[in-house]
């Protein structure tokens, strides 16, 4: 089956941002909640926790597999597509890593960053070289970043043209290499052999692919690409392979729910997510997730053994996140990231200009 067909043109769906703003929302609140409770503990009760970090996650990675998979096929250009996202992702990424060399030396954290792990974090793929992200929150932008080569990588190979080859070539890695790794990792973790096919299931994505296909699909539904019939049963297909190789983290019922939540949003029926509050949330995502879990578990701690209660210490650092990340969001990556639009712009002009001549 070829997706040969012209796409049509779209318009910014509102909906979507909401919905990263919604990731970002829930992210912040497992963190200051769950997360901080298991990891370092409030002097008392809370009073509430909230368990559900990784059905964020997994809404986020299927609205990826949408979001990119229509802006590479939009543009056309793969190096478009790959300094659009490289322009909005690094810059503050990296002055982030920076900052929390200092971060983690504070309590409750304690912790040192070697040169190694230090170098291994700036490349984005920490968990590639055997180093730790310098912040846990981050472990999904490193998945994201090797879904983008993923992405451009089946673009070359024309596998999304005829992408239920594409995809179905990795949905069967998927099916057959997590299980057979996951039952071999206590007899064989050390092997030679196991090590280097634990690393090519990392850099292949296998653990993840099938989220990644749901958003894909969902897009050529959406753009009117193939048969939707076929489109959708290889949405059904995704989610199987995806909750056969999961051991029962996720519920099932949730993903049909997130599946169904995003399809309405890429159709614009959810006129109740264009609520301005949570739209605007969405523009300060990006650095409301690199920034809040550190430094906002070294606040709760401070007063917390200051002796403020468990709530108002919650309360004071989700409010401290959400001001930091407008003022970084507006102060720092919109500037920067401006700048260098502007500069890829004006070169690729002039690569244009050159080729005409």
């Amino acid at each position: 089956m070829s997706n040969s067909a012209v796409l049509k043109p779209h318009t910014r769906i509102v909906e979507l941002d909401a919905l990263r703003a919604i990731a970002a929302i829930n992210l912040v609140l497992f963190h200051f909640t769950w997360v901080y409770a298991e990891k370092f503990g409030y002097s008392s009760d809370l009073g509430f926790k909230w368990p559900f970090g990784a059905y964020g996650v997994e809404m986020f990675f299927i609205l990826s597999g949408f979001v990119n998979s229509m802006s590479l096929l939009r543009r056309g250009k793969p190096v478009d597509f790959v300094a659009a996202r490289l322009i909005r992702i690094i810059p503050i990424f990296l002055l982030v890593i920076i900052a929390n060399l200092f971060i983690l030396k504070l309590a409750p954290m304690n912790e040192q960053v070697s040169l190694a792990q230090f170098a291994a974090n700036m490349t984005l793929l920490p968990k590639v070289f055997g180093y730790e992200c310098v912040d846990p929150v981050m472990w999904t932008l490193q998945i994201e970043m090797m879904f983008y080569a993923t992405l451009v990588i089946m673009f070359r190979l024309g596998a999304l043209r005829r992408y239920f080859v594409g995809w179905g070539s990795l949905l069967i890695a998927s099916l057959i290499v997590c299980p057979s790794l996951d039952a071999l990792a206590v007899s064989h973790g050390e092997a030679g052999w196991f090590i280097a096919a634990s690393t090519i299931r990392r850099l292949m994505l296998l653990d993840f692919v099938p989220l990644f296909a749901i958003g894909f699909m969902l897009y050529m539904i959406k753009t009117g690409v193939g048969k939707k019939w076929q489109n959708l049963l290889a949405m059904t297909v995704a989610a199987a392979v995806f909750h056969s190789i999961d051991h029962g983290k996720h519920n099932p019922a949730a993903t049909v729910a997130i599946i169904g939540l995003v399809t309405a949003c890429a159709y614009g029926r959810v006129p109740v997510l264009r609520f301005k509050p949570l739209v605007y949330v969405s523009t300060i995502s990006y650095a409301l997730y690199l920034c809040h879990n550190n430094l906002g578990s070294a606040l709760i701690y401070r007063f917390d053994q200051a002796g403020i209660p468990p709530l108002a210490c919650f309360v004071i650092a989700v409010v401290f996140s959400f001001s930091l990340a407008i003022i970084i969001t507006n102060r720092v990556e919109q500037p920067m990231t401006n700048a260098l639009r502007k500069a890829w712009t004006r070169l690729r002009t002039r690569e244009v200009g050159v080729a005409v001549a």
